[in-house]
């Protein structure tokens, strides 16, 4: 799958996860520490948002009090960024460097798949997300995710074990250090 349609997708399976959010969910714990359903989304909304302005573009304005509404806008403005003529080959400026889009692509691709897996885990809906495209996140991740880039401060945990018989987004969860069960 080429990188804009892997973002697409991932969008797809975020925007399909948010959608069977009940009203009484919106505070439950999620996997991601200090945050519940709504800051985790609110996370994902935000990070949608830095694409278009580490771009150059304003942020899309988003309608406040409506999560869905705002992670719908604020993805279609983020995959317009990737699917732009430059938008793969252009180098972006990011807090811990410079990387061309094809690496800034699959860094919020990622994201928003893990996200994508924490807002199942916390609102109780199945975690056996896209298995295609689950294995194909947990295959890069491991040519990509580093013991340097785990542990207390880093962007994810130690590896967390999982039964074989999991969803292969469990073990992509695992992988990246969410506990699984």
């Amino acid at each position: 799958m080429q990188q804009p349609d892997s973002h697409r997708r991932a969008i797809e399976i975020f925007q399909d996860v948010l959608a069977n959010v009940t009203q009484d969910q919106w505070t439950n714990a999620t996997p991601c520490a200090d945050w519940d359903v709504t800051a985790l989304v609110d996370h994902v909304v935000t990070g949608n948002a830095w694409v278009q302005t580490v771009a150059g573009r304003q942020a899309a304005p988003v309608p406040p009090g409506n999560a869905r509404a705002a992670f719908a806008i604020s993805a279609a403005a983020a995959h317009d960024v990737f699917n732009a003529p430059e938008g793969l080959d252009r180098i972006y400026d990011l807090p811990f460097g410079q990387v061309p889009g094809s690496v800034f692509v699959t860094m919020r691709t990622n994201d928003l798949f893990t996200h994508a897996w924490d807002l199942a885990r916390a609102t109780g809906q199945s975690t056996d997300l896209d298995p295609e495209f689950a294995a194909g996140v947990l295959a890069a991740n491991k040519d990509r995710v580093t013991d340097a880039l785990r542990g207390p401060g880093n962007m994810f945990g130690d590896i967390q074990p999982c039964a074989e018989d999991r969803p292969v987004a469990d073990k992509a969860a695992a992988f990246l250090g969410r506990v699984v069960g």
